[in-house]
């Protein structure tokens, strides 16, 4: 091969890889909306676990949040396949992400029915912060770096949350807007200026 056609093929490697590059950003910016549902679906656990004790309904609570899990994972993988629709594009990355949300979500339940068959419940939403901090941290070095700091925000408040139990609602809820819905919007808002 000479140095003509190495150039060549060297160009045409680099084409492919842009090409790839930027199919895994649209990727990325449709599976928002997977972060999106379930940042909105944990509003309304929250605004109905909050009901619930006032209410002073205790055993509905475990009930309200299965519900919500079952209902993000339904529909969580409907996107996700609406997803690879559209793009055409299963890459690793993506694979990887989803496989280890999926592990998550598994291990939450999987803790939320042992915390409730226990009723030892006292570091439970402790526990889902720090779960939904290592999705995080995987996320941040297989797509959007920014994420790290939505690890790193779970993780912190897992801490305040075990620490003062009296402010899960306030952690939660900022944990809430700061890891799922902000991030959702803006990388959306971002898009749509890039024509994604």
């Amino acid at each position: 091969m000479d140095k003509k056609e190495a150039e060549k093929s060297l160009e045409e490697i680099k084409r492919h890889l842009r090409e790839t590059e930027e199919e895994l950003r649209k990727t990325g910016v449709c599976a928002v909306e997977i972060q999106f549902l379930w940042g909105i679906l944990a509003l309304v656990g929250l605004g109905l676990t909050v009901f619930l004790l006032g209410r002073e309904w205790y055993n509905l609570i475990w009930l309200n949040w299965g519900c919500i899990m079952l209902v993000g994972s339904f529909f969580g993988y409907r996107i996700a396949k609406k997803i690879a629709r559209m793009t055409g594009i299963t890459s690793f990355a993506g694979k990887l992400i989803g496989m280890v949300w999926i592990g998550i979500t598994v291990s939450i339940m999987l803790a939320m029915f042992i915390l409730w068959a226990t009723e030892y419940t006292d570091f439970f939403e402790s526990v889902v912060a720090l779960f939904i901090g290592v999705g995080f941290f995987v996320e941040a070095f297989v797509s959007w770096r920014a994420f790290i700091v939505a690890a790193i925000l779970c993780w912190i408040g897992a801490v305040i949350v075990g620490l003062f139990p009296e402010l899960v609602n306030t952690v939660f809820t900022f944990l809430i807007f700061g890891t799922m819905i902000v991030p959702a919007v803006v990388v959306k808002i971002r898009s749509r200026g890039k024509g994604l």
